[in-house]
């Protein structure tokens, strides 16, 4: 009886998900023509990965709202790539009481240039 409250207790105190929201063929964070999407592409990274988070604590934020934009943009620059290909993304949130929260949005697949 004392481990099933015990159980229950840490449950209560400390709540979080992941959402995978799918994975897409194409995403990028800039505009392109779908007639630049060719196998003579050059894959530039696989399997890479960047996340944009945010820390609350009570109801005030210590960053601004993550948004997946900014993930991919990151990778997109940090590889000098052109867009991204097999893209993941899930989000994901913890809480510890309401008092103290992380959220985050994590972007993954191959960042790939286009082929001039």
């Amino acid at each position: 009886m004392i481990k099933a409250f015990q159980l229950f207790t840490l449950l209560f105190l400390l709540g979080g998900c992941t959402v995978r929201h799918g994975t897409y063929s194409v995403l990028s964070s800039r505009p392109m023509s779908l007639y630049t999407l060719a196998a003579d592409n050059e894959i530039v990274a696989k399997n890479v990965s960047s996340a944009q988070t945010r820390y609350c604590f009570l109801v005030f934020p210590f960053d601004p709202s993550p948004k997946i934009d900014n993930a991919v943009e990151t990778l997109l620059r940090q590889y000098q790539g052109d867009y991204l290909s097999n893209a993941e993304i899930s989000h994901s949130k913890f809480s510890f009481l309401g008092l103290w929260s992380r959220e985050s949005w994590k972007i993954g697949g191959n960042v790939v240039r286009i082929a001039k």
